[in-house]
């Protein structure tokens, strides 16, 4: 390529690269990048490439890169953590200065902890591996159904097994529960336990001053006595489905033809209450200093739970169980209120606090709605995913943008309008100035610049004159 035609090519380049005037903050050359510079009112600083497939979106605090939908990483500056999602919520990683985390679905996971010298390790349910080096004893090994130990799980402290179901052995606290097989003949030892039992025939255990149940044809049968050690035990017992009774210290439960017909009366040293299931769960009528239900389902339910400690409370109201529900939370200082329509295709929550009102709504799939109460909403369109994670970042970014038909952003005086994952930009500054994208095609700068590919003709600004530009020169 001869030196005149390298001039004119670095011409064209400059020229496109150029194009947009100092006061812009789009450059629009989709698909391949679309950039946003942040601005004063919290836009963050934004690149994307290939509509949603590609971007990175950077603030003070905070950088996030997607290559959607295969990978999101974050990056939190104050933390100093990075975490990164292959296809969210399939695969997981996490690092921060102390720790490494892994994990696929929760069901493979993996984390070294450094100060503890600990390194974890599971394939749920196969394998369980954890070695500390601080706390040996704390380390074990499990290779399911063959054999091993675990400890701390399955609200037990020490699980160990030999060709799983054949022989189990767990232990709580100075309890020790032997299972051969698993879960059919077990047996309880211990310096102040003993029992065992044949399930699903017959059971019996005990512990000194705390608890003596009895089992028999389970679920059938049971006759649970706890808090052997206080004035008043706490009872269960029940011959299903025919009768069932609860009671205990200023309790008193009884269910006939269970679940269905029964009531409850609780009273000092227990908040006061009362209750009557006459068809459980539909019709039941509650009433208490801080309970109260009035449950005639389908038609209505109104129900309420407060708690005189906190200042909390709980209400809640069903119209033609499931079409319509409305929730209000409320609490020192924020009332939060709820609606619903058919579980999730329509929801909306308002947030009130001091003279503030946030919204959020979602009309599923169609959009989704926000508003911070403080001069900063988003609308999107289409938006399937708000609707049952409406606070998870994860979704919002990996998943969320592969939808975004169209959004607005408004951020004080600031809007954006993005047409076809910016495509088509619309602007407008907190100053008024104006502009206009349709990719790298046209695009129109406050009536003082426009553009057709990026320069081929259009107009600049000069101080006061306007000039006509041709054939991408400045």
């Amino acid at each position: 390529m001869g030196t005149t035609a390298k001039k004119w090519a670095l011409s064209v380049l400059a020229g496109c690269l150029m194009s947009t005037p100092a006061l812009a903050w789009e450059n629009n050359w989709w698909p391949v990048f679309v950039r946003q510079e942040d601005s004063p009112s919290g836009r963050p600083d934004q690149t994307t490439s290939l509509g949603p497939i590609f971007s990175i979106k950077e603030t003070d605090i905070q950088r996030i890169v997607s290559f959607r939908p295969f990978w999101t990483s974050f990056y939190d500056s104050r933390l100093d953590e990075k975490t990164g999602h292959i296809l969210y919520p399939l695969i997981n990683l996490k690092d921060t200065p102390t720790r490494d985390s892994d994990n696929a679905f929760l069901l493979v996971k993996y984390f070294k902890d450094d100060p503890r010298q600990r390194t974890y390790f599971h394939i749920f349910p196969f394998i369980f591996y954890n070695d500390l080096k601080t706390e040996p004893e704390e380390s074990y090994f499990a290779f399911w159904p063959f054999g091993g130990v675990t400890k701390d799980r399955f609200w037990r402290d020490r699980i160990s097994f030999v060709l799983w179901p054949l022989y189990v052995r767990t232990v709580k606290g100075d309890e020790t529960r032997y299972h051969f097989p698993y879960p059919f003949l077990r047996r309880l030892t211990g310096p102040h336990s003993r029992g065992g039992g044949f399930w699903p025939f017959y059971g019996h255990t005990e512990r000194d001053n705390d608890y003596e149940h009895t089992w028999a044809a389970w679920p059938f049968y049971y006759n649970y006595h706890d808090d052997l050690d206080k004035p008043v035990s706490y009872h269960r017992f029940g011959v299903l489905p025919f009768y069932s009774r609860e009671t205990g210290d200023g309790l008193m439960s009884e269910t006939f033809v269970w679940p269905f017909f029964g009531y409850t009366r609780e009273t000092g040293p227990r908040i006061e209450y009362s209750e009557n299931r006459y068809f459980w769960p539909f019709f039941v009528q509650g009433r208490g200093e801080e309970r109260y239900k009035n449950r005639w389902m389908p038609f209505y339910t109104h129900e309420w739970r407060s708690s005189g400690f906190s200042g909390m409370k709980d209400e809640k109201h069903w119209y033609l169980w499931p079409v319509l529900k409305t929730r209000t939370l409320t609490e020192p200082g924020l009332v939060r209120e709820r609606t619903s329509v058919l579980y999730f295709l329509f929801r909306e929550e308002r947030q009130h606090f001091a003279d503030t009102v946030a919204r959020k709504s979602t009309l599923w799939p169609l959009y989704g709605y926000w508003n911070n109460g403080n001069g900063q909403q988003q609308f999107q369109m289409l938006d399937p995913f708000t609707a049952f994670f409406p606070r998870n970042e994860k979704i919002r970014e990996n998943w969320a943008p592969l939808f975004a038909l169209y959004q607005w952003d408004q951020r004080q005086g600031e809007r954006r309008h993005s047409l076809l994952w910016n495509l088509v930009v619309w602007e407008k500054g907190e100053d008024g100035m104006k502009s206009f994208y349709a990719g790298p095609l046209f695009e129109w700068v406050n009536d003082d610049h426009w553009s057709v590919l990026k320069g081929l003709i259009g107009t600049k600004q000069d101080g006061e004159e306007r000039r006509m530009r041709f054939f991408w020169k400045r």
